[in-house]
């Protein structure tokens, strides 16, 4: 009867495991399905479409990106039903920037045993102080603002939680509760000091002076504002800080 019971338990965990991972695979074919008929609409119309029923990302009273699901009705008009997760049914999450040019697109994976996220995207940050990704594990219209890395400038808890890529520190859903964020409250600043395996960031590699970055939109404050401080490449490829005062 033990070797029975201690079999039937490895066949169990193996079984879930295998549902799993399936599910992952599924959620992963959808990521990369809505990504390609993204990248197909803004061929035609030249921008990307909006979240649906979306909230405002805002630094200094400025929309720098709006964040919400991707579901039926947005316009995506190479896709006859957007995808829903396997597992709970939610639609994914997807945010772009202000000027409709950039994208993300998010959704938990269950991997085995630790929830984590899977991100696409074509978003660069060229800030050095905020939004080093786009997506927030936020579910309130009210939670408007982004936080800066020193995390000194705006108080609420709630607006440091990014989702980055393979990663279970900030999530806008897991399996255990769907209507609920989870987050370990890291902050970016831990993140970035920390060596983890197969770590993502959103970090400029295109831009070599503040004109190239006005240039391609990517201004995150109005042009009468006062300098701000961006990321450029330099002409030996490293990342270094400038200001900005166009």
């Amino acid at each position: 009867m033990i070797i029975l019971v201690i079999l039937s338990n490895i066949w169990l965990y193996s079984y879930v495991w295998y549902i799993s991972d399936s599910r992952d695979t599924e959620r992963k074919a959808d990521i990369s399905k809505v990504s390609s008929a993204l990248k197909i609409y803004k061929q035609k119309r030249w921008y990307y479409s909006l979240p649906w029923d979306n909230f405002n990302i805002t630094y200094s009273w400025t929309i720098l990106a709006y964040q919400w699901k991707l579901n039926n009705n947005v316009r995506i008009s190479s896709l006859d039903n957007l995808p829903v997760d396997p597992k709970n049914k939610v639609y994914y999450s997807y945010s772009i920037t202000s000027n409709k040019q950039e994208f993300e697109i998010w959704a938990t994976l269950e991997n085995s045993d630790k929830n984590v996220s899977l991100i696409e995207w074509n978003y660069k940050s060229v800030s050095k102080n905020i939004l080093p990704t786009l997506l927030l594990a936020i579910l309130a219209q009210s939670w408007t603002d982004v936080e800066t890395k020193s995390g000194t400038s705006i108080p609420d808890s709630n607006r440091k939680l990014f989702v980055y890529n393979n990663q279970n520190h900030n999530l806008l859903y897991t399996f255990t509760d769907i209507f609920s964020p989870y987050s370990d409250w890291t902050s970016f600043t831990e993140l970035l000091s920390k060596v983890e395996s197969n770590n993502t960031y959103w970090q400029n590699s295109d831009y070599r002076n503040c004109t190239e970055i006005s240039e391609w939109g990517k201004l995150l404050l109005p042009l009468t504002s006062t300098p701000f401080e961006y990321q450029i490449i330099t002409d030996t490829w490293a990342l270094t800080n400038t200001w900005c005062s166009l």
